[in-house]
Formats: structure tokens, sequence, C-alpha cells
């Protein structure tokens, strides 16, 4: 079946959004106390009170808090790493004589 680079293009800009939210979504109550406990080394004893005490004050959306940038910037950059990984394949392909669908080793 023929592939349309435009549509390519959509689908690994979508597959690199995703990748990008579920990276950030997972990755930032982590970054958020390691940032916490950098910040005020005196405050925790350690990760478990850190988590302990940010649950305790701010609740469970704490954890998400500066999530909008980390967010933005990551979505941007895998979504455009995932589209020039698809076009530098079609460009390697073509350089070496193979098929479109031609899987790279």
């Amino acid at each position: 079946m023929k592939s349309n680079p435009a549509i390519q293009a959509a689908i690994d800009l979508t597959a690199g959004a995703a990748g990008g939210t579920a990276c950030v979504l997972t990755g930032q109550p982590f970054d958020t106390l390691k940032v916490k406990m950098q910040t005020f080394p005196k405050l925790y004893r350690g990760l478990t009170d850190c988590c302990l005490k940010t649950y305790s004050q701010v609740g469970f959306r704490g954890f998400y808090r500066g999530t909008s940038p980390a967010l933005i910037a990551n979505i941007a950059e895998n979504s455009v790493l995932f589209m020039c990984y698809g076009f530098c394949q079609q460009v390697v392909r073509k350089a070496v004589g193979l098929d479109k669908q031609a899987k790279l080793r």
C-alpha cells in the first residue's frame, strides 16, 4: 500500500506528542519532589518525607505543579524528533535503493 508523506508525517507528529505527554505525566511528580528537596535541603529528611509533606500541604495536584511548560516543551521536542526520524528513514531508503516500506537494519 502506498503511503502519503503528509499522512505519515501527521502520524509521526501524533506519536511524538503522545510519547512526550506520557513522559511528562509519569516523570513530573519525581521531578517536583527532586526540585523541592534540592531547593529546601533542610526541610525534608528524604523522599518519603517530602512526598508526605507535599501531599498533606497541597494535595495530589501539588505533584504536578509546573507541568504546563514541561508538557509544551516535551510535546514539541518529541513531535519534531519523531517526524524527522521518519523523514530520515525515507531518505536512507531512497539513497540505498530500498522499497519505501522496507525495514531498515
